[in-house]
């Protein structure tokens, strides 16, 4: 791995486990066992490493959902859906930045994330568009749905250590794969928007 990719590697996981705020590049470069001024060489910013790690997770999120065109609404709302799954299981480290983003209301998103975040939320909107015009959906609050599907993943790949604590007192244990949860949370939607 060359010393790019280890920072990216390093960052992600700081980025992940602390948020945009409690991340410094002073730690990121003892981590990686540079200095600092050798991660500026390859970032000019804290902010452009970040947006270097964030925006390829979304475009991957992007080139996913749209990578499936179906006549039936509901396949597509599944796919959509699945799509969140698979690309939080490639990267665990991506649903928690997006974690502490959505609690500190984006804040370090740059634009250009943001508009990219927009249109995976614009191919839920569609879908839902579609499925009203055959008949299929009722109508819903689009964000509402949204909330459901990222809130509910994001919160499975975030809480795994805390499940697993949780376990202990309950003798149930609650590590469902996130494919799982993601067919769980289809389901409900469905039940929930369906004319049928």
């Amino acid at each position: 791995m060359n010393k790019k990719d280890e920072i990216l590697k390093i960052a992600s996981r700081e980025f992940a486990k602390y948020g945009y705020n409690g991340v410094s590049m002073d730690t990121i470069a003892k981590k990686a066992g540079i200095s600092k001024a050798a991660i500026y060489y390859h970032f000019k910013s804290k902010s452009s490493l970040f947006e270097e790690i964030v925006m390829p997770k979304v475009q991957k999120l992007i080139d996913e959902i749209y990578s499936f065109e179906n006549e039936d609404p509901k396949e597509e709302l599944k796919h959509y859906i699945n799509s969140y799954a698979k690309i939080f299981r490639r990267y665990p480290c991506f649903a928690a930045v997006l974690a502490h983003e959505f609690v500190d209301g984006g804040r370090d998103l740059s634009d250009e994330i943001i508009k990219n975040l927009s249109k995976v939320f614009k191919k839920l909107l569609n879908v839902l568009q579609k499925g009203q015009k055959k008949n299929i959906f009722q109508i819903e609050n689009p964000f509402s749905i949204q909330l459901m599907i990222v809130s509910s993943l994001v919160m499975h790949q975030t809480t795994k250590p805390l499940r697993k604590r949780i376990s202990k007192y309950i003798e149930i244990e609650l590590n469902p794969a996130i494919e799982d949860i993601a067919n769980a949370i289809y389901q409900k939607i469905l039940k929930a928007i369906s004319k049928e």
